[in-house]
C-alpha cells in the first residue's frame, strides 16, 4: 500500500483532502492525518508537500491511432501561406529522399491562415510540389482532401466517380476532378492509401501514450476503430494490452461511415462495455454533417460568407434516424458528429425517433455542438442528452466565426457554461489529431474563452466560460460517466480506480493563464506510476 500525505488532493467542488491510501489497483481511503496516524506502519508514506493532486484526465473524443500516425507525419499545422506548403513539401520529398513508387500523405493544413491566397489547395497547387510523386494532403479538420495530378490518376478518381455517403467530388469547369474531396468522397480513396504495418502502428501507440502520460491524460474515448477495420484496429489495441504495455485505459468508439458494417458488426455478439478495464466497446459513433472551417457543416441558414452553400448533410435524415435505431435496438449508446445548427437538430430528430419516449438510459450524445439556436439548447437540456465538447476549438474558430455564421448566429453557439448550468452531462475532449490532445490548452481555452496566443485578448462569449472545478470535473467525472464508469473512475475516492494526476501547481488557485503552462509531475494508473517528470524532486518517499 502507498499513503500521500500532506498533499492538497482534489475531491469535488470546493472539497480537498490532505491524505490518501492506495491499495493496489484502487484507492483504499481519503482524508487527513488520521490515515497517517492508522497506516503509517504497514504503508509506503510519500510525502507530498502540498502538491496539487487531481483524477487522471480523461479525453471523451479523439482519434488515438490517427494521432499516433500523425506526429510522424509531414508537419503542416503552423503554415501561413500556400507558397509555404509547397516548399515544405517539397524540401521534405528531398530530405526523405521519396522515389516515384512512395506516396506522400500528411494532414494538417489550414486555408484560413494562409496569408498570400486563402484557397483549399487542388491539383494545380500540389502539383508544383511533385508531377511524378502521388501526394494527397488532409485539411486539419479531416474533412477535406487535396491530390496532386498523379494521385488522382493513380487512385482512379474521374469525373465519373461519386462518393456513397455524401460529399463531393470538386470538378472544373470541363468536368475533371480539381483533386478537392469532402466529406464522404474522402472513402474513395481511403482504402488505397499507404498504410503503416501493425507493428509499426504498435509502436507509434507506444510513444504516443508516454506523451499522453506526460499530460496527466490516464483514459480516452478513442475513434479509430472504423467499418471494414473494425476488428483489427481493436486487436492492435487488445495485443497491446495482452503484452502488459497499455498505460491508458480505452474506451473505443465504434465508426460507422458505411452502415453496411454496422448490422455484421451487432450479428459478430459486441457488447457496448464488453472488455476490461483497459480496453472497453463504445458507442456507435455516426457523422450529421461537416465542419465550420471547411463550410460543410450543415446550417439552416445559407453560410454569411458563401450565400447558397448550407453546408453537407452527410446521410438522409432518414438513413441518421435508421442508424440510429439499429444501434438502440441493440442497446448500444450512440455518439454522433454535429457542428452545424442544421446538423444538430438532424441528429436530436434521429435521438427523438430512436427513443421514441423512452428516458436517454443509453445516455446518447452529440459532439462538437458548436452552432446552435436557443430551441436546440433547449431540447438538448430537456432530453438529457450528453454533449461531448471542445473548448479548445474555439482557437481555430474564432477568427472565422463571425464571417462564417454572422453575429446573431455566433452569439447562440458555443454555449457549454449555459448547457453545463442546466445539468446536461458534459465531459471535455480534443478530437486530435485535429489539435493538440495536451488537455492544459483545451483547459486553457475552456475557462478563458481565449485563442492560445491571447492572454489579455478577446474573449469569445466570456459568459460561456466554466469554472476551473467544472472544466476538471468534464475532464474527469463527465467523461467517466460518458462510459458509463463514474462509479470507478473520475473522482477521488474510497473504491474508485487509483488513476491520479500530481501537478507543478495548484490550478485551483493560480492565473487562469497559467494553464496552459501546468507541468505534470507524476501520472498513476492502476496504482502504478506510468510517468515522472524529470528532476522531480517535489515528492518525498518515507
Amino acid at each position: 500500500m502507498e499513503l500521500y500525505i500532506n498533499g492538497t488532493i482534489y475531491i469535488e467542488r470546493e472539497q480537498f483532502a490532505t491524505a490518501m491510501l492506495v491499495d493496489d489497483e484502487y484507492i483504499k481511503a481519503v482524508g487527513g492525518r488520521e490515515l497517517y496516524n492508522k497506516y503509517k506502519d504497514e504503508a509506503e508514506v510519500i510525502d507530498l508537500k502540498g502538491t496539487t493532486v487531481i483524477p487522471g484526465l480523461n479525453d471523451a473524443h479523439l482519434h488515438f491511432l490517427m494521432t499516433a500516425e500523425y506526429l510522424e507525419m509531414l508537419k503542416l499545422t503552423d503554415v501561413t501561406s500556400m507558397q509555404e506548403l509547397i516548399e515544405r513539401s517539397r524540401n521534405y520529398i528531398k530530405e526523405k529522399k521519396y522515389t516515384e513508387e512512395d506516396f506522400l500523405y500528411t494532414e494538417g493544413w489550414n486555408q484560413n491562415y494562409f496569408t498570400d491566397i486563402q484557397k483549399i489547395p487542388d491539383r494545380t497547387d500540389l502539383d508544383k510540389i511533385s508531377t511524378t510523386i502521388p501526394i494527397a494532403m488532409v485539411r486539419v479538420d479531416r474533412h477535406i482532401m487535396s491530390l496532386n495530378s498523379k494521385a488522382i490518376e493513380q487512385l482512379n478518381i474521374t469525373k465519373y466517380s461519386f462518393p456513397k455517403n455524401g460529399g463531393e467530388v470538386k470538378k472544373d469547369a470541363n468536368g475533371e476532378p480539381t483533386g478537392v474531396l469532402t466529406e464522404g468522397a474522402i472513402d474513395l480513396v481511403r482504402p488505397f492509401l499507404p498504410e503503416s504495418s501493425r507493428e509499426e502502428k504498435k509502436k507509434l501507440l507506444n510513444q504516443a501514450m508516454k506523451l499522453a502520460n506526460s499530460y496527466g491524460l490516464t483514459s480516452m474515448h478513442v475513434n479509430d476503430a472504423k467499418d471494414d477495420k473494425i476488428e483489427d484496429t481493436l486487436s492492435l489495441y487488445q495485443e497491446l494490452e495482452a503484452e502488459k504495455k497499455l498505460s491508458l485505459r480505452f474506451y473505443h468508439q465504434i465508426w460507422f461511415n458505411d452502415d453496411a458494417y454496422m448490422q455484421p458488426f451487432f450479428d459478430k455478439g459486441y457488447k457496448l462495455g464488453q472488455g476490461s478495464l483497459y480496453n472497453q466497446i463504445g458507442p456507435v459513433k455516426l457523422f450529421s454533417d461537416g465542419t465550420l472551417g471547411a463550410r460543410t457543416a450543415a446550417l439552416r441558414e445559407a453560410y454569411s460568407d458563401d450565400p447558397g452553400n448550407y453546408g453537407v448533410e452527410t446521410k438522409t435524415q432518414e438513413q441518421l434516424n435508421h442508424e440510429v435505431q439499429v444501434a438502440v435496438d441493440n442497446d448500444f449508446q450512440v455518439i454522433i458528429h454535429g457542428i452545424g445548427d442544421k446538423g444538430v437538430e438532424r441528429i436530436l430528430d434521429a435521438f427523438d425517433y430512436a427513443l421514441a419516449g423512452k428516458p436517454n438510459d443509453l445516455r446518447l450524445g452529440i459532439n462538437h455542438i458548436q452552432i446552435t439556436g436557443k430551441d436546440l439548447l433547449e431540447r438538448v437540456i430537456d432530453k438529457g442528452y450528453l454533449t461531448y465538447v471542445q473548448p479548445i476549438f474555439l482557437n481555430d474558430d474564432i477568427p472565422i466565426l463571425y464571417e462564417r455564421v454572422g453575429g446573431t448566429r455566433a452569439h447562440e453557439s458555443y454555449a457549454f457554461e449555459t448547457l453545463r448550468e442546466a445539468g446536461v452531462h458534459q465531459s471535455l475532449s480534443t478530437d486530435a489529431p485535429i489539435v493538440t490532445f495536451n488537455p492544459w490548452a483545451n483547459l486553457y481555452c475552456a475557462v478563458t474563452r481565449k485563442r492560445l496566443d491571447e492572454q489579455a485578448g478577446y474573449a469569445f462569449l466570456p459568459e460561456e466560460a466554466m469554472d476551473i472545478f467544472a472544466a476538471i470535473d468534464a475532464y474527469t467525472y463527465e467523461s467517466a460517466y460518458a462510459s458509463f464508469e463514474e462509479n470507478i473512475k473520475g473522482r477521488i475516492k474510497p473504491g474508485y480506480l487509483a488513476d491520479f494526476v500530481l501537478l507543478d501547481r495548484n490550478i485551483f488557485t493560480c492565473e487562469p493563464h497559467e494553464l496552459k503552462e501546468v507541468q505534470v509531475l507524476s501520472t498513476i494508473v492502476g496504482g502504478k506510476e506510468v510517468f515522472r517528470r524529470e528532476n522531480n524532486n517535489e515528492i518525498n518517499r518515507k
